[in-house]
């Protein structure tokens, strides 16, 4: 009885260690299109746990909406040669990514795209592009 009371509590404690992973790794991508994005950075985070980049874009009516576009951590974005510095409030980006299926503004990015036309991959082993 006291073997299954230590097995149950080691499972439950394992599970609310991982609760907070999930909620973490919770986005849920609409694979089936690739959305494109052009707007002007607000604010650049290049910190841990992912990359998030804030940008203002236009909507088809002229309304500006405020984007978020994650991306994976800063350690495998640096050995696809990025770093805090590249991208910057007020540039131009245009973003490919996937959306969130709850309608939100937010996506995963894939690639970026600066105002002078150098392509950034999101990932290390791609690293940038021209």
């Amino acid at each position: 009885m006291k073997r299954t009371f230590v097995i149950v509590a080691v499972c439950a404690v394992a599970m609310l260690a991982a609760s907070p992973a999930y909620a973490h790794h919770a986005w849920q991508l609409d694979r089936s299109k690739m959305v494109t994005l052009k707007g002007t950075v607000t604010k650049f985070d290049f910190a841990n746990p992912h990359v998030q980049i804030y940008l203002q874009v236009k909507d088809d009516n002229g309304n500006a909406e405020t984007w978020q576009a994650g991306g994976p951590s800063p350690n495998q974005l640096s050995r696809a040669g990025w770093t805090r510095d590249t991208v910057k409030p007020g540039d131009p980006i245009s973003v490919e990514g996937y959306r969130n299926r709850d309608g939100s503004y937010v996506l995963r990015f894939d690639t970026l795209t600066l105002a002078s036309g150098q392509v950034l991959a999101g990932y290390a082993g791609r690293g940038f592009r021209r």
